[in-house]
């Protein structure tokens, strides 16, 4: 019996700005309009909209880039890599974090983009996502907008349709386990850690995951391991809920 496999790798596409007419989110999940709280919205990444602003500030702040699998020496190379690994991922969508206590309620997006976050991952037939990637910018961080942006993506996950969400069972989120702040941000919210999964990612080249170097026989790049935190249903259902929502009203 002969077989055949008709995959190819997709075409790399290399952007020097976003990709004009409409945005297609291509994404295997529900998608929602927006998503907010009084002092912050969510809505989808459209990169004609948001990529600019969202780089610009990103770029004043070297160190935000410490810990992501990732490097981005300019904003082409962002436009690129978010196109080609995120954008055209049907199992992710990404979302612009809009704080709405600036720039008349989030409308200057110049002023009121505050970083980015979505989901990875959607396996819609296990009912589970990947909450990322979640990027702060520096002048949004120790304020509200990082609670508020994990508790509505939380909320859409998690909570039943009836009360807004899809209904899912499982979330979960990973980190370089050196990023200790990210796996705090992630505690704090209520998910739990399950434990640290060896040689998740390939690093860009020079940038180090933390591992030692490979045989020199798997390819270039470091390696790096990651933190694997979860929230279930169980959880949400068992007061986890109600404690996102006490997060979120903090000031």
């Amino acid at each position: 019996m002969s077989i055949i496999n008709t995959y190819k790798p997709p075409v790399l596409q290399e952007l020097t700005e976003p990709a004009p007419g409409p945005f297609d989110v291509y994404f295997n999940g529900p998608v929602p309009e927006r998503l907010e709280s009084p002092r912050v919205r969510l809505v989808p990444y459209v990169p004609s909209v948001h990529s600019k602003a969202f780089f610009d500030e990103y770029q004043k702040s070297p160190e935000l880039e410490k810990f992501l699998p990732v490097a981005w020496p300019d904003y082409p190379s962002f436009l690129t890599w978010m196109q080609n690994n995120v954008l055209s991922d049907p199992k992710a969508l990404v979302l612009a974090i809009i704080d709405r206590t600036k720039g008349n309620d989030g409308e200057n997006i110049e002023e009121s983009i505050a970083g980015l976050i979505g989901y990875l991952n959607c396996a819609p037939h296990n009912l589970s996502v990947e909450i990322g990637p979640v990027i702060i910018l520096s002048r949004a961080q120790r304020t509200f907008v990082s609670s508020n942006a994990i508790g509505l993506v939380l909320k859409y996950a998690l909570d039943l349709p009836k009360d807004g969400g899809v209904g899912y069972r499982r979330v979960t989120w990973t980190a370089n386990p050196n990023n200790k702040a990210s796996v705090r941000a992630a505690e704090r919210m209520g998910l739990k850690i399950e434990g640290e999964m060896r040689w998740t990612w390939v690093m860009p080249l020079g940038k180090d995951g933390g591992l030692p170097p490979v045989d020199g026989k798997r390819g270039e790049g470091q390696g790096r391991n990651s933190t694997l935190l979860s929230l279930c249903w169980d959880d949400w259902e068992a007061g986890a809920k109600q404690h996102v929502e006490k997060m979120m009203e903090r000031v």
